[in-house]
Parts: C-alpha cells; sequence; structure tokens
C-alpha cells in the first residue's frame, strides 16, 4: 500500500544535530545531567570527564567544563552517574576506585570539585549508580562484586552491603526508578535483582534468558519494564510475572540483518592483520568478551510453526499477537518481586548491543552496537510486545560504547546522545 504524503511527512525520524570532539580516546560513556538545563557529561580512556550544553541565548553546542582526573586516576574512566538533583558525578575507574564530584556554579559557568574517591574493589570498576532516593550508592566490578553505600546526606560514603552473587564480571548496576531496589546485569548472562533483607541485603531474583555477557540495562519511566541488552545481539524486554497470563511466552520479533550486513562485518572482520588480532585478545579482560571476529550465526534449523507470522514494514517478522493486551504501567508494589521476559527484539543488530536506553517520555528504545550503528525501535501498541526498528543510522567510526536518551528540545523533539570509540559524542534529534 503506498503511504501518502501526510503519512510521510508524520513519520518519526533521527537527524543529526551536531558532533562534539575533544576527547582524545575512545568515549566510553555519556550521561544527562537532570536539570532544566540541557548538559550532557562524557568520559572515556583520556582520563577526562567532560561537561557539555548551551548558552541561554546561542543554541550551538559547545565545551562547558573539562576536568583532568590524572590527580585522582590512573587508568581508564569507564562509567558516569549523576545523582538524582545532578549536583554529584560519580565517576567509575578501570584503577578499581570511583571518584564522586560536586558541580558548582562560579560567576554562571559551572565546574566540577572533587568530594571523595572511594577504594574497595579488586578490580576495574564498570559502573556505579545513584538510587532515585538519593539514600544509596552503588557500584559494581570485574571482581564480581557489588558495593551497596549509604550516600544520604553525607559526603562520607559508608559501604553498607557486599554483594557477591554474581559468578563473573559485572558489567552494570541500575536502581529501580521508584524503589531502592537494585538490577544487575553480567558476564555470567544473568540479570539479579537486589533487596534490603532486615540489616543486611541479598539477591532476591536471577533472571536467565540472555545467551551472552548481558552489558546495560534500562527502565521505562514508571518501572514498570526495563529492557537489557547482550553480546548475543539482541533486547529482551521485561515485565513482572505476576502481570502475565500463566501459560505467557515471550513474543519474538525478528528483524532482517542477515546477508548484507552479516557479510560486511564478516569481509572487513577477515582484514584485520594478525597483530590486531593478538592486541585484541590480550585486551580481552580489560574490555569486552568477544574481540575475535565475528561471523555472522548459522541460522538455527526451521522450528514448528505454534503461531501465524505477520510481515513487518522493515522486511522481518514476528508472531502474530493479540493486540487488546494492554500492558501493566505501574511499578510493581515490590520490586524484588519476580520479572520474565516478554519480547525479545532479534537479528536487528549483525554484533553485540553494548547500550541500550529507555526513553523517558516515550516507549522508544534505543540500543548502541558494534557495528558503529544506532537504532531506535517504537513499541507498535500498548501491549509492548509488538516493536518496530523506526531508525538504524551510522553513528560513529568504531563501535558504539553507549546511547542515551535527553530532554525534549523546545520544538518537541527528543534528544538523544551517543559515545564510539572514535573519541566522538554525537547528538541527535529524534521525532
Amino acid at each position: 500500500q503506498q503511504r501518502t504524503a501526510s503519512t510521510m511527512a508524520a513519520s518519526p525520524c533521527l537527524r543529526k544535530v551536531c558532533t562534539l570532539r575533544g576527547h582524545e580516546d575512545r568515549v566510553w560513556h555519556v550521561a544527562w545531567r537532570p536539570s532544566s538545563r540541557p548538559i550532557i557529561a562524557s568520559t572515556g580512556a583520556d582520563l577526562t570527564i567532560r561537561l557539555w550544553g548551551t548558552d541561554p541565548k546561542k543554541s550551538d553546542w559547545h565545551l562547558l567544563e573539562e576536568v583532568d582526573t590524572s590527580d585522582h586516576h590512573g587508568r581508564t574512566l569507564r562509567a558516569l552517574a549523576w545523582d538524582p538533583n545532578g549536583v554529584k558525578l560519580a565517576v567509575a575507574s578501570f584503577d578499581a576506585s570511583i571518584s564522586v564530584w560536586r558541580t558548582v556554579e562560579q560567576q554562571g559557568t559551572l565546574k566540577l570539585e572533587c568530594i571523595t574517591v572511594l577504594s574497595g574493589h579488586e578490580n576495574e570498576v564498570k559502573s556505579a549508580a545513584f538510587s532515585s532516593s538519593d539514600k544509596f550508592f552503588a557500584s559494581c566490578s570485574r571482581d564480581r562484586s557489588i558495593w551497596v553505600y549509604d550516600a544520604e546526606d553525607t559526603d562520607e560514603y559508608e559501604c553498607v552491603a557486599l554483594l557477591q552473587s554474581h559468578s563473573q564480571d559485572v558489567k552494570a548496576v541500575k536502581w529501580h526508578p521508584q524503589q531502592d531496589v537494585l538490577f544487575s546485569c553480567s558476564y555470567d548472562d544473568t540479570i539479579k535483582v537486589w533487596g534490603p533483607d532486615g540489616d543486611d541485603w541479598c539477591c532476591k531474583e536471577t533472571l536467565q534468558g540472555h545467551e551472552s555477557t548481558v552489558w546495560s540495562l534500562s527502565f521505562d519511566s514508571k518501572g514498570s519494564h526495563f529492557v537489557t541488552c547482550s553480546d548475543d545481539r539482541t533486547l529482551r524486554i521485561w515485565a513482572p510475572t505476576g502481570t502475565l497470563p500463566a501459560d505467557f511466552s515471550p513474543v519474538e520479533n525478528a528483524g532482517s540483518v542477515q546477508s548484507s550486513q552479516a557479510r560486511n562485518v564478516k569481509q572487513s572482520s577477515l582484514k584485520r592483520s594478525a597483530f590486531e588480532l593478538v592486541k585484541a585478545i590480550s585486551l580481552r579482560p580489560l574490555f569486552r568478551g568477544d574481540l575475535v571476529p565475528a561471523t555472522a550465526p548459522e541460522a538455527p534449523a526451521p522450528a514448528a510453526p505454534t503461531a501465524p507470522t505477520a510481515p513487518m514494514a522493515n522486511g522481518g517478522s514476528k508472531e502474530a499477537q493479540p493486540r487488546s493486551r494492554r500492558a501493566c504501567r505501574s511499578a510493581p508494589e515490590d520490586a524484588c518481586c519476580s520479572w520474565s521476559c516478554v519480547s525479545v527484539l532479534r537479528d536487528f543488530h549483525p554484533r553485540p548491543v553494548y547500550s541500550a536506553d529507555w526513553s523517558p517520555r516515550s516507549d522508544l528504545l534505543a540500543s548502541a552496537c558494534g557495528d558503529d550503528r544506532i537504532r531506535v525501535f517504537q513499541a507498535e501498541d500498548e501491549s509492548l510486545l509488538n516493536w518496530e526498528c523506526v531508525a538504524n543510522e551510522l553513528a560513529h567510526k568504531g563501535d558504539v560504547n553507549c546511547v542515551a536518551w535527553g530532554p525534549q528540545t523546545q520544538s518537541g523533539l527528543s534528544l538523544l546522545a551517543s559515545a564510539g570509540d572514535d573519541g566522538a559524542v554525537v547528538l541527535w534529534e529524534f521525532g
């Protein structure tokens, strides 16, 4: 069916706003500051923190503040996390420590001052996060542990729990947006849910489903669902088990990333020299799990169909699902409950997916992939079972390490930021 001009004009699109350059090495992470003024922080292997923003009278993005952290850190800065008020910024480093910085307004300029450096992890710190209540702060590490700190009304962070249930490197931690319940994901292919247990903390649930390293997770604004991304090239949507029918099974959303992109990835990978391979393998413990050239996975043997399939606009297919089911959009009474995978987005990415972020204003997902591209997925209905890839853009000259949704522009478009191995931070508008 031919689309009319008015329909095409209404279709959402992803547009590059600008590229922010200044980092001298790969950029690992970006994080938007919670504030009325759009400001984004970036960090990476060059040991600097950079704050980017616009002036009230100008719309051009530029550098607001650059901090050399070499007096506090000796190795790569891996991740950033703002507190809920946008006053404190935590920076996780491969030197096994976390620095915490306070923002200070000085004569109309924004400055960062280091207030403490937390140590205790035995290996690289991969992620850090403040709880929405601002009572707790958490960090995770390659040493397989998660530390939970008391962060309420103090600059002296006291460790209140040491969590050691993951069997491998812990890649990321994220607090539930409304409750003091912590979620983590790991090289052991699992997601774990942590909560208070009397005076201590313990693992309440272990969620399985991914077939390889789980790199990151992100909640919707209500805390009723979250998305995870993995080395297995999939995104998975999760919801409280208690909101699902007893016989429910996850919906498969299938893309069409077969041949063309997969072949290109394989051909380019084969051109890498033996020296590059040896170097990549030697760095594997510090960075990612699969640095040997990836090839397209063999197509699985066809299974007997369990439900009719419907064609998708992007060339893929999915199991036909009733559209009448409306997802429960309220956070569970206790987020330490059991969670189940409700939807799988498969064959949209030819390489590992390193970052995924759920928009705080709508049911949009952004993903960062090892094929140098970012993608945006939109829920097709209120069930949150059916998803469509509505944008697929070449974003960086190298792996995309992070994506993060930002505030809305004055024209109502959503800002999106990406960070890559090419040392760039790229800003996008979607809508």
